[in-house]
């Protein structure tokens, strides 16, 4: 699982894990999900993408990785979706259909509808500002695709479908070469401060991340900044239990964590991290807790 995947899973895993069970689908049997590409406002990519179970999930992304992740849950049908993102906004688009990419009869002992993958054209209303202003979605129209995913009837063993929903496992790497993952966090918010640090065959490099996440007005909010760099900014020692960060922009300041026989570890930290449409995550605040892993889990 990449970096940019993990920690925004892991928030809104933790968020969702409350709410409540989301509506059955638009046909007994049947799943359906779109992908949208929107346009936005002052250089920032965004997308719309739904679940089998019509969570829909909106990512807003600048060229610098920096990302917000809306969570909602949506109404999705074979004729278009309806998502009310709060006091934010509104995407109400219907589904107009141009191509067909694929068509899937069941496979041999299977029954059941085909399943279809189309692109086509959602119209209608798309309407979204981002907190503080940082971003502006405007419609009319959307290019993007719709899946209509038919429950198959098998006589044996789970469907390729079934399979594929299952989550990879995370496989430890090997800890040597002062490999290692930082790990902080606070009670006060749900809040997680990462990095990691790990050796290939030529070079090393480091990883920090930064994630703030929020329940507001029915949504699930991820705000994650990753950053990348060499494997220096990121100094480990297993054996002492010991690790000194220096991240580079757009976050600043730098961090220094030691393991202690007893009682909790040791974090002294000055590292800020921007979020889109929010203040800084302040990983030296009161209440901030770090651990050391010797494992790098950031591929």
């Amino acid at each position: 699982m990449r970096l940019s995947l993990l920690v925004p899973l892991i928030v809104i895993a933790s968020l969702a894990s409350a709410a409540p069970s989301p509506a059955a689908g638009p046909e007994e049997g049947t799943v359906v999900t779109v992908q949208l590409e929107l346009r936005a406002s002052n250089g920032f990519a965004a997308r719309l993408e739904t679940s089998e179970k019509q969570v829909a999930t909106l990512t807003i992304e600048a060229e610098d990785r920096q990302q917000v992740i809306y969570e909602v849950q949506g109404q999705v049908t074979e004729t278009g979706l309806k998502v009310q993102f709060g006091r934010l906004g509104l995407i109400d688009v219907a589904f107009n259909p141009t191509t067909t990419l694929d068509s899937t009869e069941p496979s041999e002992g299977c029954t059941g509808a085909p399943r279809t993958l189309r692109e086509g054209v959602f119209t209608g209303t798309v309407d979204f500002t981002g907190e503080r202003g940082y971003v502006r979605l405007e419609g009319p129209d959307a290019a993007g695709s719709m899946s209509v995913i038919s429950q198959w009837h098998c006589i044996t063993g789970p469907s390729l479908f079934q399979r594929a929903l299952r989550p990879p496992a995370l496989r430890p790497k090997d800890a040597k070469n002062a490999t290692g993952s930082l790990h902080a966090q606070t009670r006060s918010c749900l809040c997680i401060f990462a990095a990691g640090v790990h050796y290939g065959k030529k070079r090393g490099r480091s990883v920090f991340y930064g994630v703030k996440g929020e329940r507001r007005e029915g949504m699930e909010i991820a705000r994650v900044t990753p950053v990348t760099a060499g494997p220096s900014r990121f100094v480990v020692d297993q054996e002492a239990g010991t690790a000194k960060l220096r991240p580079p922009a757009p976050l600043s300041g730098h961090a220094t964590f030691r393991r202690r026989a007893h009682g909790p570890s040791l974090w002294r930290s000055t590292i800020k991290v921007p979020l889109l449409g929010s203040d800084p995550l302040d990983t030296g605040r009161p209440g901030f807790r770090a651990a050391l892993y010797p494992e790098y889990h950031f591929d």
